[in-house]
């Protein structure tokens, strides 16, 4: 599976915000890492795009509200990118292609094909090789140090029982009954639902972390006269 762009919902992500005068083709620079502006209208274009083929709103407010929300995610992205070389995670141009080449969309008769790359990243993507693959990558790294972060992640059978206890107390009576049986009748679905949880959680305490020592210098006011025009 294609590793995706994807607008973050994590909470209480805070930065030290400087500000900063216009750069010709950057929209931030986290930790002196430049954002460029051209990586911005990539996925800017990309959420829109799709939003447009689901036939959903696209009213002014809307569409500040996702480039908000891509400026955001831009930003965290290098913020865990940074993170992730901090702890030596590299991709290797073996494994980026290997990535790419069980993507069905790039393949031809179950086989990755040049041509159908080029022409979905152009016509579909609207990007260029070159910046597909370096966004792949560090999403693949950012992967990888997530799974690095979460992988002692252990559900008790204490916590279990505890969870089945309180699902018992506090679901809605019509939802109950099927819900504790499903449960009962599986109860690694409970266990896995546990550490989901436990993992968001220690997801967002240790953005929250990151955010707070990291140096940011936003350059939205040039940004917004650049889309404008």
């Amino acid at each position: 599976m294609i590793v995706g762009f994807v607008i973050s919902t994590f909470v209480g992500f805070g930065f030290y915000l400087r500000s900063g005068t216009s750069l010709t083709d950057t929209i931030a620079e986290v930790n002196r890492e430049k954002i460029p502006l051209r990586r911005f209208s990539t996925f800017y274009n990309q959420v829109i795009n799709s939003k447009r083929d689901r036939n959903e709103d696209l009213s002014p407010q809307v569409l500040n509200q996702i480039k908000q929300d891509v400026v955001q995610s831009l930003v965290q992205e290098s913020v865990f990118y940074q993170e992730a070389k901090r702890y030596d995670i590299y991709v290797t141009d073996m494994e980026l292609a290997q990535t790419l080449a069980s993507v069905p969309s790039f393949q031809r008769d179950g086989k990755f094909d040049p041509k159908t790359y080029a022409e979905a990243l152009n016509y579909g993507f609207k990007t260029t090789p070159k910046e597909f693959e370096e966004s792949q990558r560090r999403q693949i790294a950012i992967g990888r140090l997530r799974a690095f972060i979460l992988q002692g992640i252990k559900v008790t059978d204490r916590e279990l029982e505890q969870e089945f206890t309180y699902l018992s107390q506090t679901l809605p009576e019509k939802d109950r009954d099927k819900t504790l049986e499903d449960f009962k009748k599986n109860p690694e679905a409970l266990r896995e639902k546990i550490r989901q949880e436990k993992s968001a959680h220690i997801l967002n305490r240790w953005y929250q972390q990151l955010g707070s020592n990291a140096k940011l210098k936003m350059h939205l006011e040039s940004l917004e006269n650049r889309v404008a025009q």
